[in-house]
């Protein structure tokens, strides 16, 4: 007999279940096995058992129905329970690949073999367009043999006429298997149990005397006949949620008009979302199929069948405390909670009255969120306010669920993870994300296959190296890690694993960085030593971190390169073990992933077994990705902690407070894509399976299992525009819905929230609520900004409070502190204070320059003059002239800083030409010499070009090359070696040439001039100076509007507070008239008056 229990409640079916199990008790060592459709509802379900049957629920188990339904088949066909099905599509896909190649030579297939030429490849390498067509073929084929079995029989026995190659392939599949799917089967078994008496075995899954199936919300058509046809000779008892007896009687009635053919083919359509009416029609279609399907139709029900309905009144958890009392239950003066209204209109809608919302209700609300950090935000204060206003409540009594539980993640850890924000450490546990998905051991192998098949960039090797497990394994630390892409990036590596990936230039590859590296352990850097165009790298760290990082670099070049040779599966299967024992070893933190990759490993060998296709490393990866996700949601429910998951493991699991998050349009509901050779798509029929239809039904699963609340949110604002956004279209038809039925006076039933967080609404109340925000940080900034105390405003770094300096007289000044002080002042000042705003400004290069920007021509015409002075041409081939520009080309060669190929040698022309005009300036100064200068406690040695000191820049000149200049002239004189003048030479806009003119001061008035610079470096060395350099230089050589424009900047011009020390002392936003008001000039004068005194 098939026995259907009926409820809106889940745990009033645990409760049937358990009297049933106490009132006819197993055997003591008999277990028990109960078909449920997830691990969460195993989880649950054993503890209701328990709770039911003493505190002990032993020797219970709970498989799923595809893999128990397989052995009950198999049982009444009498065949032993081989291995994996070879029908199911992670087995089916290799047979499918293998038949291919014969596939494509016939008629009918003429479109598949098209599409494959296209795509090119040999027939016997598996790319990765290839394995996806296959996987898609399978899974049809998967998906017929549930949905279509009638289909599938004609292509089985040949009944049809040639026209379609997925029939010629069946049959192809036919005699490599030798083995019937599973819908044939069914078939099979259900005419041999109409045909004869079948006694169960006393082993199976009817243990207990009984096959039970509890919570399941859908099954294929095919599954549902044969537990029709079973239940003659084995009870079969099976424990449906479901919302409303209303549900099912408009299935029947349905059935009345139909006939049985009509009945078992025609999916619900407008008639039956018409007759239904409610939220059962919106959202219940997955439900009432599965209903109408256990109607039958009586062809293949061999028993009786009988009913069970249990719809208790929806009742509240625990009633609120009175709120003027703070004890005991609230007197009831107002309608029920909505939530529990809801329910019990879906439970006898004919009964119950017209919904009507009291002030105050918040079992059920809707909050549109303005993005999705705000929307986790959100989520989280709420519930913080739920727990805080019921005691009883507790944080394993809260589901999250969300259709984005991957993009989520990542905001979740950060919001929920923060316990400094609210002050409430909060446990809570993110569940259904697959081991591949999470930065761990397999991850890594995964990354490493995947670009074992694309090329390798810097980014992509920064990424691959940001692994824990291969950190872990070379013992190299994360800020380790940082310097090994830093020198990678000056060492010249941009992109390529080796020189044919390249075509064939090695320059920039990663296996010619690495050349670079190991050269300069034994070859000095010298420019022009460059054996076999690879020049040695002399700024590589200590022998002993070089030396991991090389051992790193060169384990991963040679297993990519190994693993770009297409190669079978076995072979795979040797080499990837090889490469876990090697990158990983015992996995160290990680260690628990490995079991499970080579359990993967070993599963994909035997599905594979016999393959002779050569597979790509991509293809390699889809396939342990496939694996590795099998056991995706099996951990980390009923934890104990607040439980976030996707939306299909835990949604008919009862809660006190469920939160349905990331309801948003063009996610929810999901939609699925399937080939055009599909024939599901074709034709819809009775039971199909639609995504769609399964997340509008978690909808109503949720209003089901919610105790006391329901919150529902989505993200209003697109994050990049601000534009507003709508919600999923189940969900604006459920607002909708709602409105109608609370006639116009929703109330607050959508909660609207300010986008900035900082917002004041975020922090003050309203009559039927408290406020969004429990962010202690957020409330004390808003207090901030609110504060009329000047003191508690914030303020830029430069103006904030120094720090007390250190005890004792202060260190002795030298003459490189002054000129590093008025150089550089704001600069100096953070280097004092510990801060470094540029530590982080490295980016990574992926791709060769095709032009050199000003910033590295300066710096090779600075290499180059350095080298210069000494130089002697005829005796030192490395020092070539470089005002000419094949010299240029010999001196880079092999360091990858000029652009390749033609970009090269235009580049070394505009150098050579650069070089030519600065020397030609430089010799109309005199000869170039270096004297040092002494006068009192200052003392550096000074660049003289005949009888004048000269500065000189290799690109355009900026505030600290002129005060560098006023300084080296101030000493110069002060010493008394009378300076005929001071020169900047620099590029200009006609090329280099003298760019600032001084005249030298009189000894006594530079020594005075030194002095005073020293002491306005004391008297600020603990405070940041005021006013920018450039800013300041151009306040006072230009004027005002002149000084605005440097350091807002224009349209051709990076403006000054772009800069990471301004920007840091001063702020990127401190508009120009805040920073040049009071006594900005005067400050800049002090600095640079007299520099501008003695300009010629």
């Amino acid at each position: 007999m098939l026995t259907v229990f009926r409820s809106n409640r889940a745990e009033v079916l645990a409760g049937i279940l358990a009297a049933q199990l106490r009132d006819s008790p197993p055997p003591p060592f008999e277990p028990v096995e109960v078909v449920v459709n997830t691990w969460p509802t195993s989880r649950w379900l054993g503890e209701q058992l328990a709770e039911e049957l003493g505190g002990i629920a032993a020797h219970i188990r709970y498989p799923f129905p595809g893999s128990q339904l397989r052995r009950l088949v198999n049982a009444v066909l009498g065949e032993e329970a081989g291995g994996p099905d070879p029908w199911r599509a992670t087995e089916l896909v290799w047979p499918v690949l293998e038949a291919l190649p014969a596939l494509v030579d016939q008629p009918a297939a003429a479109s598949l073999r098209q599409w494959l030429y296209r795509r090119g490849g040999s027939s016997r390498e598996l790319t990765l367009a290839r394995w996806q067509l296959g996987r898609s073929i399978a899974d049809a084929l998967d998906d017929y043999a549930l949905y279509r079995p009638d289909l599938l029989q004609q292509w089985w026995e040949g009944e049809e006429d040639g026209s379609d190659w997925q029939a010629l392939l069946v049959r192809q599949l036919r005699q490599r298997l030798g083995e019937k799917p599973f819908a044939l089967k069914v078939r099979e078994a259900i005419a041999r149990l109409r045909e004869a008496p079948w006694t169960p075995p006393a082993d199976g899954p009817w243990r207990g005397g009984c096959l039970r199936l509890f919570g399941l919300s859908s099954m294929a058509p095919v599954q549902v006949e044969l537990l029709h046809a079973v239940s003659a000779h084995l009870p079969v008892d099976l424990y449906l949620l479901t919302p409303c007896p209303d549900l099912w009687q408009h299935c029947t009635n349905r059935r009345a008009r139909l006939s049985d053919a009509v009945a078992l083919r025609e999916p619900l359509g407008g008639d039956w979302v018409a007759a239904a009416g409610g939220l059962e029609a919106r959202f219940g279609r997955l439900g009432a199929e599965f209903q109408q399907l256990l109607e039958g139709t009586g062809a293949c029900q061999l028993g009786m069948s009988s009913y069970g309905d249990v719809f208790p009144e929806p009742t509240r958890h625990r009633a609120r405390p009175d709120p003027a009392t703070g004890s005991g239950p609230a007197a009831s003066c107002g309608p029920a909670p909505l939530l529990r209204q809801l329910q019990r209109q879906l439970a006898d809608p004919a009964a119950a009255p017209a919904l009507e919302r009291a002030p105050g209700d918040s079992s059920l609300e809707f909050h549109p969120c303005p993005g999705r950090l705000r929307q986790v935000e959100l989520v989280r204060d709420r519930i913080l306010q739920l727990l805080h206003d019921d005691d009883s409540l507790e944080p394993r009594d809260v589901l999250v669920m969300t259709p984005q539980v991957d993009g989520f993640a990542p905001l979740v850890a950060a919001v929920f993870g923060d316990r400094d924000a609210t002050g409430v450490a909060l446990e809570w546990r993110l569940t259904d994300r697959s081991q591949q998905e999470q930065a761990g051991l397999g991850r890594t192998l995964l990354a490493l296959l995947r670009q074992a098949g694309e090329r390798l960039t810097a980014s992509s090797l920064q990424a691959l190296l940001e692994s824990g497990p291969l950190r872990e394994r070379f013992e190299l630390e994360r800020e380790a890690m940082h310097g090994l892409h830093r020198t990678l990036q000056q060492a010249g590596f941009r992109w390529g694993l080796d020189g044919q990936e390249r075509g064939g230039e090695a320059t920039g590859s990663l296996s010619w960085a690495i050349d670079r590296l190991l050269l300069g352990v034994v070859l000095p850097e010298q420019p022009g030593l460059a054996p076999a165009d690879t020049a040695p790298f002399g700024a590589a760290p200590d022998l002993e971190r070089l030396g991991r990082w090389l051992h790193l670099l060169q384990r991963l070049r040679s297993w990519l390169l190994q693993w770009r040779r297409p190669r079978s599966c076995a072979a795979w299967a040797a080499s990837l073990q090889a490469a876990l024992a090697e990158l990983f070893g015992d996995g160290g933190e990680a260690g628990w992933e490995l079991p499970q990759v080579l359990e993967a490993i070993d599963a994909w060998q035997q599905a594979a077994a016999g393959c002779e296709l050569e597979l790509t490393a991509p293809v390699v990866a889809a396939v342990l990705e496939e694996r590795l996700a099998a056991d995706a949601g099996r951990f980390g429910h009923r934890s104990g902690a607040l439980t976030i998951s996707a939306l299909e493991p835990m949604r008919a699991i009862p809660h006190r407070v469920i939160v349905l998050m990331g309801l948003d349009a063009g996610c929810f509901p999901r939609q699925r894509h399937r080939p055009g050779f599909h024939h599901l798509e074709r034709q819809r029929q009775l039971g199909d399976p639609s995504p769609a239809d399964q997340d509008r039904y978690a909808l109503l699963e949720a209003v089901l299992s919610a105790r006391d609340h329901l919150l529902v949110t989505w993200n209003c604002r697109d994050e990049r525009n601000g534009e507003p956004l709508q919600p999923a279209t189940p969900v604006s038809q459920w607002m909708a819905w709602l409105k109608q039925q609370l006639k116009d006076q929703p109330g607050e039933l959508t909660v609207l929230h300010p986008a900035n967080p900082l917002d004041r609404g975020n922090f003050m109340g309203s009559k039927e609520r408290p406020p969004a925000c429990c962010d202690r940080r957020l409330l004390a900034a808003r207090q901030r900004l609110d504060s009329p105390d000047d003191r508690l405003l914030p303020r830029q770094l430069a103006a904030s409070q120094p720090p007390q300096p250190e005890a004792g007289p202060p260190a002795a000044m030298t003459f490189e502190d002054l000129r590093q002080w008025a150089m550089h002042p704001q600069a100096s000042w953070l280097q004092g204070l510990g801060l470094l705003p540029r530590e982080w400004a490295d980016v990574l290069d992926d791709l060769d320059a095709a032009t050199l920007d000003e910033r590295q021509r300066s710096r090779l015409l600075r290499e180059a003059l350095r080298r210069e002075p000494a130089a002697d041409l005829a005796t030192d081939p490395e020092q070539a002239d470089p005002g000419d520009a094949e010299a240029w080309l010999r001196l880079q060669r092999g360091r990858n800083l000029l652009p390749p190929a033609a970009g090269g040698v235009l580049e070394a022309r505009q150098l050579a030409q650069r070089w030519s005009d600065l020397q030609s300036t430089l010799e109309g100064l005199g000869s170039p010499r270096q004297q040092p200068a002494e006068s009192g406690p200052w003392l550096a040695t000074l660049n003289w070009h005949g009888d004048t000191v000269v500065v000189v820049h290799t690109a355009r000149p900026r505030s600290h090359h002129r005060l560098d200049l006023w300084l080296q002239l101030l000493l110069a004189a002060a010493d008394g070696q009378e300076p005929r003048a001071g020169v900047v030479v620099a590029r200009g806009d006609r090329g280099f040439g003298e760019q600032l003119r001084l005249r030298p001061p009189e000894a006594a008035e530079a020594r005075s001039e030194l002095a005073r610079l020293a002491a306005l470096r004391e008297r600020w060395r603990h405070r940041c100076w005021p006013v920018p350099p450039e800013t300041g230089w151009a306040l006072l050589s230009r004027g005002r509007s002149a000084a605005v424009d440097c350091w807002e900047g224009t349209f051709q011009l990076r403006g000054e507070r772009e800069e990471p020390e301004q920007a840091l002392c001063f702020g990127r936003d401190l508009p120009a008239g805040q920073l040049l008001e009071d006594a900005a000039e005067a400050r800049a004068e002090e600095l640079l008056g007299g520099l501008l005194e003695h300009r010629a």
